[in-house]
């Protein structure tokens, strides 16, 4: 058999205690309890049924998402009241495909990309989620050094997801050529999918040049190599100044200028919740990079960033990305769940 899982309400107003926990101990109800391997087969995913999760999925779930797959999420809906959620990445890497030239292994770009969007709106909520950037910024509390342009608009986003899911073809989606580009007197709203390559393939390159830190830590690094770990706290406060401060400023702000008490709070936020898991995350991308000499992959920035939005104590994350499950913490934080194990709940 397959991955399982088994979904539970945790009946908090009686004071249930789960596995091991102490009573006494506040904790938050959402957990996920990975299967084991010699012990349950299973997923386990524990929540209160007075107040079920937000759900958002990785970019590739909703790529590899069929009409069978979203008809199971809504049946799931239904029965579980789950509420399921999109992301701004989610928005942005989609949008950046639509202009991928066609291949043997994708014929239609425009189709396959824009089939997600139909989906993400019969499936999610309309209101977008907000920026792993701006997500991370509150939990710091420093959102005061956001740049207005890492803000999702949610009505502008909603629009965006209408006129993707709705275009009939690239040309319409695109606004061209420009004098087709209007409804009578009035500009029709357009989406330019270059826009989102571009930064797209800017972040890529941006993570790829702070990765070149770690060529300078020779494998293997382990637990006890002080060093090393030093040049891997360097790595990542390198990594995570430039994405957490510096870009979503647009360059107005970098760690150097804050003040002592906010550089407290912007290194805090990574021992808590969505910026511990987001830590984790990369700490593991970087060991593996350099203990199996693995290729940088820019897109590793983006998977990673996704774990900010468990900021929000009641969300759930999907991916089939066997990266997220070669590290075990606290399943109240690490609140990810395999999309095979998440389908086969019903």
């Amino acid at each position: 058999m397959g991955r399982g899982l088994h979904l539970c309400s945790h009946a908090i107003a009686l004071g249930l205690a789960c596995s091991m926990t102490p009573p006494q101990r506040k904790r938050n109800p959402l957990r996920v309890i990975p299967a084991r391997k010699g012990g349950s087969p299973n997923w386990k995913v524990e929540y209160d049924h007075q107040n079920p999760p937000d759900i958002y999925f990785d970019t590739n779930v909703w790529i590899g998402m069929n009409d069978n797959d979203a008809a199971l999420l809504e049946r799931l809906e239904r029965k579980r009241r789950f509420l399921y959620r999109y992301s701004i990445t989610n928005y942005c890497e989609l949008l950046s495909h639509f202009e991928d030239l066609p291949s043997a292994s994708c014929t239609n770009p425009f189709a396959k990309y824009q089939s997600c969007f139909r989906k993400i709106i019969g499936l999610c909520d309309a209101e977008v989620l907000p920026s792993p950037e701006m997500e991370f910024l509150i939990l710091a509390r420093l959102e005061k050094y956001l740049d207005a342009a890492w803000i999702p608009n949610f009505r502008q986003t909603a629009i965006g997801v209408e006129v993707a899911a709705n275009a009939q073809n690239l040309a319409e989606l695109t606004g061209y050529p420009e004098e087709e580009n209007r409804l009578g007197n009035v500009p029709r709203y357009v989406i330019k999918p270059s826009h989102y390559r571009r930064l797209r393939d800017t972040d890529g390159e941006s993570f790829t040049r702070i990765m070149q830190i770690l060529k300078e830590v020779s494998p293997p690094i382990k637990g006890f190599h002080k060093q090393k770990l030093d040049k891997l706290f360097i790595w990542f406060m390198n990594l995570a100044q430039f994405f957490f401060l510096v870009r979503p400023s647009n360059g107005r702000v970098s760690y150097d200028v804050l003040d002592p008490e906010e550089k407290e709070r912007f290194a805090k936020a990574f021992y808590d919740d969505g910026g511990k898991l987001f830590h984790i995350h990369c700490v593991q991308i970087a060991k593996t990079t350099i203990n199996d000499r693995r290729n940088v992959y820019p897109n590793d920035l983006y998977d990673a960033m996704q774990l900010l939005h468990l900021k929000d104590k009641n969300r759930l994350f999907v991916t089939d990305d066997g990266f997220f499950y070669r590290y075990k913490i606290d399943p109240e934080i690490q609140r990810v769940l395999p999309w095979s194990a998440f389908k086969s709940s019903e």
